[in-house]
């Protein structure tokens, strides 16, 4: 099969980026001035040509196998079990605004919200979406309405009942939650999203409900609380490849192998670093002209 020509540009200017960083340690010249270590803007340009090759293969037909994700696959299983026991499904994925930083974290919960719309709406089940995103209110509510509408039950959708804005403040959110929770009597529990104090408070009202609990957050502080309280837990970049995985988008699913690209170029990079330290070398020291400006 011929490759297609936007995969060889991006390989040639791979390459011709290697080339000139070649010359300019040969000639001893700095080709920047700034203080950011050309080694990170190396790196960066690789993993950019790299996930544009993949996207590029992905509209060829070319398909990269995702590993299963335990918490993922249990999100049908909480739905299933929520109708059988007449209860409805809960779904919160933050609060806060979506220019933050933490914006990624708040998409990859509006992947999965999808995916949990689209499931209740098979199985009709009644859908509370609970958020503290002002902006995203217009988006929920259509990702609600999708789901119930794409399984063919648009009776089931009704958005006073189904998607519940609260409040952007930190802790009046979380009691609205914590609230919504019992009152509700919710069988399912489902958390993704960007969370702080409130995730142990979110997790406590689940299990005094006795709901079946699926959390994930890529905050390496929160993480410990949803491994030890939920029933399933997205740890750190899960959330972002379940969220690709619930799009079932094939050019957001390769997104997802540019960020193993990436992780295994920074582990390669320390096993080698620490080698060559062990050997008495610093390769750091020695090619600072290169790798390190200003």
């Amino acid at each position: 099969m011929k490759t297609p020509r936007s995969i060889v540009a991006a390989i040639a200017l791979l390459v011709l980026i290697l080339v000139i960083s070649a010359i300019a340690w040969s000639l001893r010249i700095q080709l920047y001035t700034t203080r950011a270590p050309f080694s990170a803007f190396l790196i960066l340009i690789v993993l950019l040509v790299a996930g544009y090759v993949f996207m590029e293969q992905a509209k060829l037909g070319k398909s990269f196998p995702v590993r299963r994700i335990p918490a993922f696959e249990a999100i049908e299983e909480a739905i299933a079990r929520s109708v059988e026991m007449g209860r409805p499904v809960h779904m919160t994925f933050g609060f806060g605004t979506i220019s933050s930083s933490m914006a990624p974290q708040y998409v990859a919960g509006l992947g999965v919200l999808a995916h949990v719309a689209r499931l209740c709406g098979r199985y009709g089940a009644k859908l509370i979406a609970t958020l503290g995103v002002p902006e995203a209110i217009a988006t929920t509510e259509e990702i609600v309405r999708e789901g119930y509408y794409s399984a063919g039950r648009p009776e089931l959708f009704n958005p006073a009942y189904n998607v519940r804005y609260l409040t952007d403040q930190q802790f009046a959110y979380a009691s609205a939650v914590q609230a919504t929770i019992v009152r509700e009597n919710v069988g399912a529990n489902i958390v993704v999203g960007p969370f702080y104090a409130e995730s142990l408070i979110f997790m406590e009202a689940g299990n005094m409900v006795g709901a079946f609990q699926i959390a994930g957050t890529a905050r390496e502080t929160q993480i410990p609380f949803f491994v030890l309280v939920a029933d399933y837990s997205l740890i750190g970049e899960e959330i972002f490849a379940a969220g690709a995985l619930a799009s079932g988008d094939k050019e957001t699913l390769v997104s997802i192998r540019g960020q193993d690209l990436g992780k295994l170029i920074s582990i390669a990079l320390v096993v080698l670093g620490i080698i060559m330290l062990l050997g008495g070398f610093k390769l750091v020291d020695s090619l600072n002209w290169v790798w390190k400006f200003g």
